[in-house]
């Protein structure tokens, strides 16, 4: 039970096990628990002292004796005995006790309190009744200690003889299968290094494979020599040691194979090294000992000797591996708590970390009373209650050893998370992260379901629980069915939700396939919420549907609730249906720059009851659809520049005109051109304002430019205006620089900005050198550098003449 000492998060599941275990095995009464296992008595009492005389007949007897032969029929003698013990007797006369608790409210013996009272009065009888026995354990001690006077060592010695030449070459043969077998486990630990957990897993049971051919290969070559040194066939001597030699190494090949002692990389288990060399170290040693004790020494004694130097050799052995048990356990105590009260003490407070501490604290003893309450039971009946606790404790450990193992394994898929070739990656970027966020729970709930299946197995294996009953009748076998076709729907809602996600994911890589347009973007991410939300509801009634739960009542109840709310809530329902016809009219889609409620943006979220909107300052907008009144869309199939230039009234309205066109010409040359779809149209004058006469045109462009366009055409007539020296009016304003006593002004300091104008040209270079970068004056805010359009601001949309193009 130690082995469990250096896997912390194993251990506290486990170790919650053997605290019921031993606390019942420790404060039960041996004779009840002996007299619960099948061929045990108490050795108190006879059935010849429990009968009256005359009563017994021989015919009774002998069929008594046949149904205790019979394992079948023992068991269900057995059961009836533990059905008719707790039965309240109808007739019989109450104890005095009883009686009293006969005259207590029916309400308080049922009530919670009432049955803890009556629970801690049955255990603190059960703690004094084993404590009064203590005497009798102590006489059978030296009963079975009294036959080692009979013990004759030198027939012994006689009888072990032959087995000398057997154990020299079995030995031999196994250490030198040990030390060929370095090499091939050397290789396959640096394969394994590398390598996931199945691989390790395949890999540690070759391994093991291996180890059992060199014991198998072992035991027939030490056959062979045994029969060949007889003549026909091995002694009984020989017999006893090739058997047990075969039993006992295959133990150890499984317990090898459990820790890996000297090979870590096929260690699936969190030992250290140090921790896997000790415990595998001293649970051999004693399993080795117990092992060859009782499957040939004490064989061997009995047969040269009497039966009592049998049972006193195999009582001095079990005495002394009780008393080294004890000591590992002591001796390990400090170690095993300080490793349970890690996490505790790291700052983690979950109850698993809390259940560690505690065990932490008080493991020593529990473990210390199961040791004691085994040799109890093994010393009241040496013979069947030594092959009892023998298969009990095989199965328990390795059930545990197996469930460990499986949740070793799980621990490290749910550490390395899952992980997905490139390619696939770069094509469904998400679906790792989809994964490793379902994935890991998944295999939570199986570890969980593991540790229940191991506890519950090592209760039945130890006749504590009748789970097995319960499993074979008609409400285990519902539950079972139901938790299984629970999970199983869970697992195919899951799968259905990653496969439609991935779907929906590859439909919008641009990287990959058609490139979405959208349209399609938008319908895809409404799509994959509403196939979303209608999964998890059916999902959730189909899971309820298996564990027995009928939702007939809940369905109904949701058509009210779905009533109440919808007359409660007009406001979600008005944004969904708003919502619903402004999709099907296609008025607005992701990525498209709208105007709402007199917010310009481009589109980023579109959800069945709300737009989110990202201005151009950066700003995110959610606008609930009841909200909006009017869409304004400035991406929908293409918009217009219009170019309004104002003039001073001097000036040559065909000049200007010449001068419109001719900046058009150059704009088509520029990075903006690509955005054009007509030529200019020239409308001529449209405005006689108070101080400019003012020329209109208008331009087609794509949709979403028309801002990036205007503001490049701008620039251009500016330039031209100024080299061909039409004005465009401005505010006037005079300015008085005074005058001094004489009637003089001072003078007014002006330069030549011509030789202005080409200083800064020369000096742009050399700034643009020391900033480090080039400035790129070619860009008029059409588009970011990822090609995501650039929203309108107030500006923009007064300046496009009314703006909506």
């Amino acid at each position: 039970m130690n082995f469990l000492r250096p896997c912390p998060a194993f251990a506290a599941k486990m170790m919650g096990l053997l605290a019921v275990l031993a606390l019942f095995l420790a404060v039960s009464p041996p004779t009840a628990f002996a007299q619960s296992i099948p061929g045990i008595s108490s050795g108190s009492s006879s059935a010849a002292e429990s009968q009256p005389e005359g009563v017994a007949d021989e015919p009774s007897l002998n069929d008594l004796i046949k149904i205790l032969e019979n394992d079948d029929t023992r068991k269900k003698l057995v059961e009836s005995l533990k059905a008719a013990a707790y039965r309240a007797p109808e007739n019989a006369q109450q104890p005095a006790a009883a009686a009293e608790d006969a005259e207590k409210p029916a309400a308080i013996v049922r009530s919670l309190p009432g049955r803890l009272a009556e629970y801690t009065r049955m255990l603190i009888g059960m703690v004094v009744e084993s404590a009064e026995e203590v005497p009798e354990y102590v006489e059978l001690s030296l009963d079975m200690l009294s036959g080692a006077q009979a013990i004759d060592i030198p027939n012994i010695l006689e009888a072990i003889l032959p087995v000398a030449l057997v154990g020299l070459v079995v030995f031999f043969i196994l250490f030198l299968g040990r030390f060929l077998e370095r090499g091939i486990f050397r290789r396959l630990a640096e394969r394994a290094e590398h390598s996931g957990p199945i691989h390790k897993l395949a890999y540690l049971l070759l391994s093991g494979a291996i180890e059992a051919f060199v014991v198998v290969l072992s035991w027939a070559c030490g056959y062979l020599v045994a029969t060949l040194y007889s003549g026909t066939r091995p002694v009984f001597s020989q017999a006893l040691f090739l058997n047990a030699f075969l039993l006992i190494e295959m133990i150890k090949v499984g317990l090898s194979a459990f820790v890996a002692p000297n090979y870590p990389a096929l260690r699936l288990t969190p030992f250290s090294n140090r921790q896997a060399s000790y415990w595998y170290f001293w649970i051999s040693r004693l399993v080795s000992i117990l092992g060859y004790t009782f499957l040939f020494v004490a064989p061997i004694v009995q047969w040269s000797s009497t039966l009592a130097a049998a049972e006193a050799t195999q009582f001095i052995v079990a005495f002394g591996s009780l008393c080294l048990t004890i000591g590992l356990i002591l001796k390990n105590r400090g170690t095993v708590r300080e490793r349970l009260k890690r996490a505790r003490k790291s700052g983690d407070n979950s109850f698993r970390a809390m259940a560690h501490s505690l065990i932490g604290q008080i493991w020593w003893g529990l473990a210390i009373a199961a040791a004691l309450a085994l040799f109890i039971v093994w010393l009241q009946s040496p013979e069947d209650g030594l092959k009892f606790v023998a298969t009990a404790a095989g199965k328990s450990i390795a059930a545990m050893a197996l469930g460990g193992l499986v949740f070793s394994i799980l621990a490290r898929i749910i550490a390395h998370g899952v992980k997905i070739p490139q390619e696939l990656k770069y094509r469904l970027p998400l679906l790792e992260r989809r994964l490793n966020g379902f994935v890991p729970k998944l295999l939570t709930v199986i570890s969980f379901v593991v540790i229940v299946i191991v506890v519950t197995y090592i209760l039945d294996v130890w006749e504590l629980t009748n789970f097995d009953r319960w499993f074979a009748s008609a409400i285990g076998q519902d539950f079972v069915a139901g938790f299984l076709g629970a999970m199983l729907i869970v697992v195919i809602a899951v799968a259905i939700y990653l496969g439609v996600s991935s779907w929906i994911e590859y439909r919008l890589n641009p990287n990959y396939g058609k490139v979405p347009t959208a349209r399609e973007r938008t319908l895809l991410s409404l799509f994959r919420n509403a196939f979303t939300i209608t999964l998890i509801v059916v999902i959730s009634m189909l899971v309820l549907s298996q564990i027995g739960i009928d939702i007939a009542p809940l369905l109904a109840g949701a058509g009210v609730v779905g009533l109440a709310i919808g007359f409660g809530a007009q406001k979600l329902v008005q944004d969904i249906i708003t919502g619903a016809f402004i999709q099907i009219q296609n008025a607005m889609n992701e990525g498209d720059v709208v105007e709402l409620n007199g917010v310009s943006g481009v589109v980023e979220q579109l959800t069945v009851r709300s737009v989110g909107l990202r201005s151009v300052d950066g700003t995110w907008y959610l606008i609930p659809f009841s909200s909006v009144d009017q869409v304004a869309n400035f991406s929908k199939d293409f918009a217009y520049y219009v170019a309004d230039v104002g003039v001073a009234y001097r000036e040559n309205v065909e000049d200007v005109k010449a001068m419109m066109i001719d900046a058009f010409e150059e704009l088509k040359t520029t990075n903006v051109g690509e955005n054009l779809i007509s030529g200019f149209d020239m409308w001529g004058v449209n405005e006689l304002g108070d101080s400019a006469v003012v020329v209109r045109g208008r331009v087609m462009t794509k949709p979403g430019t028309q801002w990036g366009v205007g503001r490049a055409y701008r620039e251009i007539v500016k330039r031209m205006a100024d080299e061909r020296g039409i004005e465009i009016p401005f505010p006037h304003m005079t300015i008085w620089f005074g005058e001094d006593r004489g009637g003089e002004a001072p003078p007014i300091r002006l330069r030549n900005e011509a030789q202005t104008r080409q200083k800064v040209v020369d000096q742009t270079p050399a700034v643009a050198a020391h900033e480090g970068y080039e400035r790129d004056l070619t860009q008029h805010g059409t588009t970011e550098p990822g090609g995501r359009p650039i929203p309108p601001d107030a500006n923009d949309i007064d300046s496009a003449g009314g703006g909506r193009g």
